[in-house]
């Protein structure tokens, strides 16, 4: 008979989806923004979500920029699924206009690795070994993303705190798009601060923006916000 191992809800593991908006290079978008969900078990967050596109009958890719009058019960239902969890999520948002973050780090991929592998590195408790679903993100010949943000965080706590990172196309992870659906929305309040965009505007994103709000009771991100769900920063040279 198969001895059949068992592991506890207790047990210090855990899986950290990493997602980002915007882009690092080139003046078209102001704000570039990476954000990590943390889950013990994504199952719980996936299954729910699956079952909301099934009954809708959609099966597209779930983004921040889709959100139409039409497609809104369904983005906020997706919303629900995330508050309704145990999951977290942390970000850095970043003002270009502001902060010259490719100039810090010597490189577009490196600025990105080095805010990624700060996401991880904060994200892991106690005792905790963590497993990394990251997007595909551009990587130039030679580096080796994965194996930089695992030694990095390892090397950093002293211990096996990164079991492993793993990068997907977003487009086959419904966790990664929950992301990018969550930080649009706090990306868009930023840009309507800065007067990119007008909330008047665009009906159904300030809607979801502010359901996002009001789930997470908050009434700005702007400036950052931390509670036990969600850490939103704004990048800074001491970040």
């Amino acid at each position: 008979m198969t001895e059949r191992r068992v592991v506890s809800a207790s047990s210090k593991y855990a899986f950290a989806f990493l997602d980002e908006t915007g882009t690092l290079g080139g003046a078209r978008d102001p704000f570039f923004a990476v954000g990590l969900l943390r889950c013990t078990d994504p199952y719980k967050l996936a299954r729910p979500m699956q079952r909301i596109r099934d009954r809708q009958h959609f099966y597209d890719e779930i983004k921040w920029n889709k959100v139409s009058e039409k497609k809104l019960p369904l983005m906020i239902d997706l919303v629900n699924v995330f508050f309704s969890s145990d999951a977290t999520l942390s970000a850095f948002v970043a003002d270009k206009t502001k902060h010259d973050v490719i100039g810090r780090f010597g490189g577009q991929f490196k600025a990105y690795e080095s805010l990624a592998r700060q996401l991880v590195r904060g994200s892991i408790r106690r005792g905790e070994t963590l497993w990394v679903i990251a997007d595909e993100y551009s990587t130039p010949p030679g580096e080796t993303f994965e194996e930089n943000v695992r030694d990095y965080v390892n090397l950093k706590l002293r211990r096996t705190a990164v079991a492993g990172v793993c990068r997907m196309r977003s487009s086959g992870v419904d966790l990664l798009q929950l992301i990018d659906l969550i930080l649009g929305a706090v990306v868009y309040e930023h840009k309507a601060k800065t007067g990119i965009v007008d909330l008047a505007a665009y009906k159904p994103k300030v809607k979801l923006l502010n359901h996002v709000k009001k789930r997470a009771g908050v009434k700005s991100f702007v400036g950052g916000y931390r509670d036990a769900r969600l850490n939103i920063a704004e990048y800074s040279e001491r970040a």
